[in-house]
C-alpha cells in the first residue's frame, strides 16, 4: 500500500468506516484506478461471500469385529480400499481411521495393563 492509499484509509477510519466499508467504497467509486478496485474486490470478497461450510454425510463400510489386531488391519484394508474406489473420501477415511486407531490404542492400553498385573504379581 502506498502513501496515498494508506492516507485514503487512514481518513476512512477516522471518519469512522470500517475496513470493508472502505474497500466497498473503492470498488463502488467509477472513476477509481482500476487496480484499486480490484484490490478492492479481492480483499473484499472473503467478508461479503463467506465459503459455505462443509457438511458431514453419513456414510457406511461394512467392517469386521475390531476387537483384535487382526480385526483392526482388515478394517483398515477394508476402508483403504472404500477410498481407493471412491466409495467414501480422505476425509471420511480419515475419520474411521481415527476411530479405529482409538480402538488400537485401547486393546494396547489393556494388554499392558495385563502385562504389568502378572509382572507385579511375579514379584510377590
Amino acid at each position: 500500500m502506498n502513501k496515498r492509499s494508506a492516507d485514503t484509509l487512514a481518513e476512512a477510519l477516522a471518519a469512522g468506516l470500517t475496513p470493508v466499508e472502505y474497500m466497498l467504497e473503492i470498488l463502488r467509486d467509477p472513476t477509481a484506478d482500476e487496480k484499486r478496485r480490484d484490490w478492492a474486490a479481492e480483499k473484499s470478497a472473503p467478508y461479503l461471500h463467506p465459503r459455505p461450510t462443509p457438511t458431514d454425510r453419513t456414510v457406511t463400510v461394512e467392517l469386521p469385529d475390531t476387537s483384535t489386531i487382526a480385526g483392526i488391519n482388515q478394517a483398515l484394508d477394508r476402508i483403504i480400499a472404500a477410498m481407493s474406489t471412491g466409495t467414501i473420501s480422505p476425509s471420511e477415511g480419515a475419520s474411521f481411521i481415527s476411530a479405529i486407531e482409538g480402538r488400537r490404542k485401547a486393546i494396547e492400553t489393556t494388554d499392558l495393563m495385563d502385562r504389568i498385573k502378572k509382572l507385579e504379581e511375579l514379584k510377590r
